[in-house]
């Protein structure tokens, strides 16, 4: 077979082939395999990829921030405060004594020493001490059945007043040097000043300035309560009489109260009182007007009712608040003692 015709040949054949390709291409639906010519046509078969055996990730451990810790302070341990006390006494106590009394030529004289309710509550303290004097024919009982202690209780407790002491002399022969002396050292003024005085001072917690001192009395009691203190300014800074029987008083000129307050009473507080009945009022104001006109600190109260105890009983809370108004209000503001009888000090004074 020549060269061109085996040429001619594998052309056409090639077209052939090209056309039943095209063919195949262009009519998917109708093309079909026949088992006879296809003796094994191996199909492939897409084999699934194996599923990833999920590895366990290490959960990542959250390492912690530290947290800032301050440094421990030491806490201050506090001081134990003690529970201030309260002391529960209502009532004083009343101490009788005596004594011979060389002023008054060996008469014995009794007399009454009232201590405040806790007075041994504030043993480091100093107490006002308030002189009250008799009328006649009394004697150191007059006061107490007036009911001067237990009103001076009842106030202390109900921490109306501050706790003061109360002294109360009495004198057996009230006729004698009681009534007939006008004072000096051989009378009742040298009884109270020279012997009672010291005892008291000598005996019990006291303030032995006159700031801490004061001194009243009923009726002669008040006449000699005036002469006392206004002749002794040093020893009492407070002066009460109440219905003094001025009226009845003839003294020597250096005894005499209205010779003694023209000096007009300086440094010294006087209370004057009366009842409206009162026989003894007329000389209680006159002396009152005088004791003004000398430039005193003087006042005067009148009350209901005559020269009688019952008069005085009613007018016991004026004169406790009187005596008492510039005294320590409280057991704790009373002063520190001074055995030695040594100024207190100034911050410790109302």
């Amino acid at each position: 077979m020549s060269e061109m015709v085996v040429r001619r040949w594998c052309l056409g054949l090639l077209l052939l082939l090209l056309l039943a390709g095209c063919n195949v291409m262009g009519e998917p639906g109708s093309f079909a395999v026949s088992a006879a010519s296809v003796s094994a046509t191996a199909t492939a078969t897409r084999t699934p990829s194996p599923t990833p055996t999920a590895t366990a990730s290490a959960t990542p451990t959250i390492t912690p921030t530290p947290t800032f810790t301050p440094t421990p302070t030491c806490t201050p341990t506090p001081t134990p405060t003690s529970t201030p006390k309260v002391c529960p006494e209502r009532t004083g106590r009343t101490i009788a004594s005596e004594f011979s009394s060389t002023a008054m030529y060996g008469e014995q004289i009794q007399y009454l020493v009232h201590l405040p309710p806790c007075y041994e509550y504030y043993a480091d303290r100093a107490y006002p001490v308030l002189y009250m004097l008799h009328g006649w024919p009394m004697d150191e009982q007059h006061w107490v059945n007036l009911g001067l202690l237990d009103l001076a209780d009842a106030w202390i407790a109900q921490k109306l007043v501050g706790p003061f002491i109360i002294v109360l002399p009495g004198v057996e022969d009230t006729d004698g040097l009681y009534v007939n002396s006008s004072g000096g050292p051989q009378s009742f003024e040298g009884m109270v000043v020279d012997e009672l005085l010291p005892r008291v001072d000598e005996t019990y917690r006291t303030l032995r300035q006159p700031e801490g001192r004061a001194i009243g009395g009923i009726s002669r009691g008040g006449v000699w309560s005036l002469e006392i203190g206004l002749r002794h300014p040093e020893l009492f800074s407070i002066i009460g009489g109440h219905s003094p029987a001025l009226a009845l008083n003839y003294p020597a000129p250096a005894y005499d109260p209205y010779t003694l307050g023209r000096s007009g009473a300086p440094g010294q507080r006087i209370y004057l009182t009366a009842g409206n009945g009162d026989w003894a009022r007329a000389g209680a104001i006159a002396f009152r007007d005088f004791l003004l006109e000398q430039g005193a600190k003087v006042t005067y109260q009148l009350h209901e009712g005559e020269h009688v105890d019952e008069l005085w009983s009613l007018g016991l809370p004026d004169y406790v608040a009187f005596y008492t108004a510039e005294w320590p209000k409280t057991g704790e503001a009373l002063p520190r003692w001074h055995p030695d009888g040594e100024e207190p000090h100034p911050e410790m004074m109302p």
